[in-house]
């Protein structure tokens, strides 16, 4: 057993931060030194020079708060409220990783920039043929004299006063779940750091929406990402795979109409049926979530009235980065060909992991749910429900209060518990019992190159973590 501090020597977007090179000249003490020399330690990729950044950091004596606070980026210019189509990411660094990307924004008449605002990112509809400029149909206000049933989400951003963004899908012309590909996740983090060049974003209010293949990605990302979310809403999805206890912490909205399959208009691909089997594995798995099943088909403004109506309840709905009860599976992800390796959620990260089998819900779809196809097999449709074993890992860590962690682990072999003073006394002893056994008994100290470290995980600022403890598990 071993317990550790150490950093991670990786290198995160962050230049829009760095104007240019900078040399350390003032006192660690001081905050205004402090921030200079904590953007040198995020951007530099050699070794050395980052122990020896971390030596001046280390003698930062001030508040930490304060100090996050001086490094999250602030909006470039004052943006009006109105209708932004097919704008491309603004920030050089994002412009050149994803040049034919689009971004369609709606900015509430209510939006202020002297304060920090809520924001929607909205997964949108189709298919790989889809266009990059997909969003636009969806983000659009309604033109005619019934917007409440109408898919365009215009209304939906005025009313919460939420800033919508709906990006273009991740391009891939032989794909039909292009929010689920391997660097969606990834994509999804840039959009939110573009908006935040854009607009005064609060970290803790993001909420992840998306509609048809967008509710696939609903179903992908609240497995893989929960963290980045204040919640999460599917709208007319499907899912095959799935690990629950991964999403604990962030509130899963499921939405979707009883007749979105219907013979002689559309395949059984998005039935209902996903989405009831979704909503009863969570009730079992006491997991919190929100489930509202509306009588239309796949495209319906039904749904979006449900979602405006969990939005404006949800005004103290908020992230929690210290939430006490964390499940980190890997991999993860909605259906079996798009299960991924997953090393980060809230703070917990899987540093390495051993051979072995975790279990899993699935689903299977019998044969006969082509609309075009025999009704009487149309009839006989259903989807079946089993656990599944397959090769991953999985930590379960709570925390007990007190200082006191108690983890379960499923075929891991290092592990680190990233903390904070909303988590610990800094002045006790931290114990962190691992399967029934105690693994580390001691205090542990805050520092800044390790919340630096923490940033680095994610790449967001509403989870950074000053204290690190880092478990080898033998054999």
């Amino acid at each position: 057993m071993k317990a550790t501090s150490h950093s991670i020597l990786t290198t995160p977007f962050f230049l829009l931060l760095l104007g240019g090179s900078v040399s350390y000249h003032a006192s660690a003490s001081d905050l205004e030194s402090t921030v200079r020399t904590a953007r040198l330690y995020l951007q530099t990729e050699d070794p050395q020079e980052k122990t020896r950044l971390a030596e001046q950091l280390d003698a930062f004596d001030g508040d930490l708060t304060e100090l996050v606070e001086a490094l999250r980026p602030r909006p470039q210019s004052t943006v009006s409220p109105g209708y932004y189509p097919a704008e491309h990411f603004s920030d050089p660094v994002l412009r050149e990783k994803h040049p034919d990307d689009l971004l369609y924004f709606q900015v509430p008449s209510g939006y202020d920039p002297a304060k920090l605002n809520g924001l929607v990112v909205f997964m949108h509809g189709g298919g790989k043929g889809s266009p990059r400029t997909a969003p636009d149909r969806y983000m659009l206000a309604a033109e005619d004299e019934t917007p409440q049933l109408t898919t365009r989400l215009g209304e939906l951003f005025e009313d919460t006063g939420l800033i919508g963004v709906g990006p273009s899908a991740p391009w891939n012309e032989n794909d039909h779940s292009r929010w689920c590909l391997p660097e969606a996740d990834d994509y999804l983090a840039d959009v939110i750091r573009e908006c935040k060049t854009r607009f005064s974003i609060d970290n803790d209010r993001v909420f992840l929406m998306g509609h048809s293949m967008g509710g696939f990605g609903a179903y992908h990302q609240v497995q893989r990402q929960p963290d980045r979310f204040a919640a999460v809403i599917g709208s007319a999805g499907m899912w095959s795979l799935a690990h629950w206890p991964a999403i604990r912490g962030t509130t899963f909205i499921l939405v979707h109409g009883a007749r979105d399959a219907e013979y002689g208009v559309r395949d059984r691909n998005t039935d209902i049926a996903f989405a009831r089997y979704a909503h009863r594995l969570l009730e079992e798995q006491g997991i919190s979530h929100v489930f509202r099943e509306h009588p239309d088909g796949h495209s319906s403004g039904y749904a979006k009235s449900h979602v405006r109506e969990f939005l404006l309840g949800s005004e103290d709905l908020r992230r929690d980065p210290s939430f006490p009860h964390v499940v980190l599976a890997s991999p993860v992800g909605y259906t079996t060909s798009k299960c991924y390796p997953v090393r980060h959620n809230r703070w917990v990260t899987l540093e390495a992991e051993r051979e072995g089998l975790l279990a899993y819900d699935a689903l299977q779809g019998s044969a006969g749910g082509d609309s075009e196809g025999p009704r009487d097999e149309w009839d006989r449709w259903q989807l079946t429900h089993r656990t599944v074993q397959r090769n991953g890992a999985r930590i379960e860590v709570i925390n007990e209060g007190d200082n006191r962690f108690r983890v379960t682990t499923a075929n891991v072999a290092r592990f680190s518990l990233w903390l904070n003073e909303d988590m610990v006394n800094f002045g006790k002893d931290v114990e962190v019992v691992v399967d029934g056994g105690t693994r580390f008994s001691a205090r542990v100290r805050p520092s800044v190159p390790t919340l630096l470290d923490s940033y680095q995980r994610r790449g967001d600022w509403g989870l950074v973590y000053p204290a690190r403890v880092t478990i080898e598990l033998t054999e």
